[in-house]
């Protein structure tokens, strides 16, 4: 009699487990994603040393990015999954061009500042909320990565240089995920992230760069 009874309760117990993450079942495991991404680009800039020390701009630019989104998602409990992944940008986020002219000695120098992030892709932590089994909301912290391509002309002295460098940033964003069928979902979300403020001393006119981007993400994925 015990031994039927335990027997009935390890069952419950399993089918109980079962249930308590079967809400879960679509948000974990492995999924790829296509996303177009528009991007507001901005990038503060600073020639800290040279003949324009302290001539400051910012160049901005709207971007439209494709791009692709891998991740394996882990169920910890009932409602809750904790998402991995990485993503990775198919083209450059251009942060835009500035043109500024002031007086110096004189005569009115004019100055062009073009730049550009190329090779984005981050890794990111994106915890999850399971709303029902086809619905659910996420927050998302990501370590970003990209090459910061940039150029500077002087056109009243025709000096001009570009030069490139790898930088870093931390992203974060808020988003909503909703499932379509068994495996195919959409996904949207906003998020921003922050470059770290990097020198180029490799010329006469030393500039102070600090990247920006505000992104608003359109997903289509496929849950494996």
């Amino acid at each position: 009699m015990y031994k039927k009874l335990l027997g009935l309760l390890a069952i419950a117990c399993i089918l109980a487990t079962s249930n308590a993450f079967s809400q879960t079942s679509n948000f974990t495991g492995p999924s790829l994603a296509l996303y177009a991404s528009h991007v507001d680009a901005k990038n503060d800039i600073e020639e800290v040393t040279g003949l324009y020390a302290d001539k400051n701009t910012t160049t901005k630019k709207n971007n439209l990015i494709p791009g692709v989104d891998f991740n394996y998602g882990f169920a910890i409990e009932n409602n809750f999954v904790i998402g991995l992944g990485a993503t990775y940008d198919l083209s450059k986020t251009k942060t835009g061009e500035a043109t500024r002219s002031f007086n110096s000695v004189g005569d009115t120098v004019t100055i062009i500042t073009n730049n550009e992030l190329k090779d984005h892709y981050s890794l990111y932590i994106q915890p999850t909320y399971v709303i029902n089994k086809d619905s659910a909301m996420f927050a998302k912290l990501g370590k970003h990565f990209a090459k910061a391509n940039y150029s500077w002309t002087d056109i009243f002295n025709g000096v001009s240089f570009s030069n490139s460098s790898n930088i870093e940033g931390w992203g974060y964003g808020l988003g909503f995920k909703n499932f379509l069928s068994n495996n195919l979902f959409v996904q949207g979300e906003v998020g921003i992230v922050n470059y770290e403020k990097f020198i180029d001393r490799s010329q006469i006119e030393s500039l102070s760069m600090k990247p920006e981007t505000v992104n608003a993400t359109i997903s289509v994925g496929i849950k494996f």
